[in-house]
């Protein structure tokens, strides 16, 4: 059972947003990996034009500056890639609920149609497995694993180490519960939580 678990494959994701506010704020950055049997096989990364200036505090959470974006695609133009790339499998992400509201902003929007697909959430995840962890911010998550990274708030950047804190909460939790724990991970999939 573990080695079916730890083979399947997962597509992680990760977005950096002009805001909070799903309604006004754009995407400006998004990434994905694949992973396949613990190994990521596959990237996905492209920096997107919002259509208007990037606001101050997100450019210093995320070094991303108006000039980077100048020319990049708008997301109608890169959502069919992103949409190929994610397929019909499992998605993962930290706090991946505010991504998915993105994504199905821009599905409705361009595609007519809902991004509904399985996920995990890693926050979430890490709530529950690690009660001990004061914060469960992607680098607090990544620190207590010793996952190394070299930024963070960079989408592809980030998409990387929540896999590996993916990996490693799995790990987690098949040492501390067993075999049993599948099926929760199967329920958490199609609905967001244990």
């Amino acid at each position: 059972m573990r080695e079916h678990l730890l083979d399947s494959t997962f597509v992680v994701i990760d977005l950096e947003t002009t805001g909070f506010d799903v309604k006004h704020a754009e995407v400006i950055d998004i990434g994905a990996v694949r992973v396949e049997g613990g190994i990521i096989t596959d990237t996905f990364s492209s920096l997107i034009d919002p259509g208007f200036f990037i606001p101050e505090r997100i450019k210093e959470l995320t070094g991303i500056t108006n000039a980077m974006v100048v020319g990049s695609p708008k997301m109608r133009d890169v959502l069919p890639e992103f949409m190929e790339f994610v397929g019909d499998g499992i998605v993962v992400g930290h706090h991946v609920t505010q991504d998915i509201k993105f994504i199905d902003k821009y599905t409705r929007l361009y595609m007519k149609e809902r991004f509904k697909r399985p996920y995990i959430c890693t926050l979430e995840l890490s709530r529950k497995l690690l009660t001990s962890l004061p914060k469960h911010s992607l680098k607090d998550v990544a620190d207590y694993f010793g996952i190394d990274y070299s930024r963070l708030h960079r989408a592809l950047d980030d998409a990387v180490i929540t896999a590996h804190v993916f990996m490693e909460l799995l790990n987690l939790l098949w040492s501390n519960y067993g075999i049993g724990d599948y099926f929760s991970i199967k329920k958490l999939a199609k609905t967001g939580r244990f």
